[in-house]
């Protein structure tokens, strides 16, 4: 799954909520994200930026949907996570075995990831982290590497609440 699906996928509540996240808390980064997709379309950023938040916010998703937009869309959530939702980087990296920085930043993703490990990493984020939220961490998750982790492909797909799409 493409980063510009995933959001799709996920649900009205929980895009508004990265979106009003990148709004107030990643001012300098949503402002770069909207520069470089009004750019695009051959529009002045500045056009964007004087409608109305939720005007932003609409116009912003629907460019994040289009194919051609999926690497603005995949960084766009890679801020989101990584700048808001570093406590659920943490609870999965540690519960996989995953060695990182302690703030969730990893040198080097491991070649395999056993379905037990992964089925453990889904459990201790479901423990904590509504279903939608951790479904989106696995699937951008998965998209670090080219094909992904089979044993965590496997482990989601017996996880019915963390399934996308």
């Amino acid at each position: 799954m493409k980063a510009q699906q995933i959001l799709q996928a996920v649900g009205p509540e929980l895009r508004q909520q990265i979106i009003t996240y990148m709004q107030t808390d990643e001012r300098p980064a949503y402002r770069a994200v909207i520069q470089s997709l009004a750019q695009a379309r051959k529009l002045r950023p500045q056009f964007i930026l004087e409608k109305s938040r939720a005007q932003q916010g609409e116009w912003l998703l629907n460019q994040l949907y289009m194919k051609t937009n999926d690497p603005v869309a995949e960084q766009l959530l890679q801020i989101w996570l990584l700048k808001s939702q570093g406590t659920m980087l943490i609870t999965f990296l540690d519960a996989v075995g995953i060695p990182h920085d302690g703030k969730g930043q990893v040198d080097e993703l491991p070649e395999e990831i056993s379905e037990e490990k992964a089925q453990a990493g889904i459990d201790a984020l479901l423990a904590l982290y509504p279903p939608q939220q951790v479904a989106l961490y696995l699937y951008m998750f998965q998209l670090q590497r080219p094909e992904g982790w089979a044993g965590l492909t496997a482990a989601m797909e017996k996880t019915d609440v963390v399934k996308l799409g």
